[in-house]
Formats: C-alpha cells, structure tokens, sequence
C-alpha cells in the first residue's frame, strides 16, 4: 500500500482513497497550508454552488462530476 502523503510538498491537494471513507463521497485533502489561507472564502462559494461541503482543510465532494470541476477550478 503506497502512501497517500508521499507527494503531499509537491501538492497543493490530494483525494482520499476510497478505502478511508465509509460513505461513497469523494474526499479532497488540502495539503498546502497557504493555499487554502489564500482561497478560503473562493473555496467556500464554489462548494456551495456545487453542492460540496467543506471542514477544516478537507472538502467533500458528492460525485465524480463534482471532483472533475474542482480539479477543472482548482488545479
């Protein structure tokens, strides 16, 4: 099993393997502190207009249309 943190300096985040979660949401762990300081409030409006939750520096996503639009907005 490799491990999920091994890029994480190279990263500004990473989505959670599935075998993490006990729901069959996508989970994106944002590993660069000063990225998500600097796109707190964005990354809060984006996920409210589609449908995504956020805690913390995670954000959870409900599908897979989902994580292709942040991937679109955010990498």
């Amino acid at each position: 099993m490799s491990d999920i943190f091994e890029n994480w300096k190279e990263q500004k985040f990473i989505v959670a393997p599935q075998y993490l979660l006990d729901k069959p949401e996508i989970l994106i762990i944002l590993t660069d502190i000063s990225f998500w300081a600097d796109n707190a409030d964005s990354l809060v409006e984006w996920c409210e207009k589609y449908n995504c939750t956020t805690q913390g520096m995670t954000v959870c996503l409900p599908n897979e249309a989902a994580l292709t639009m942040f991937m679109l907005k955010w990498l």
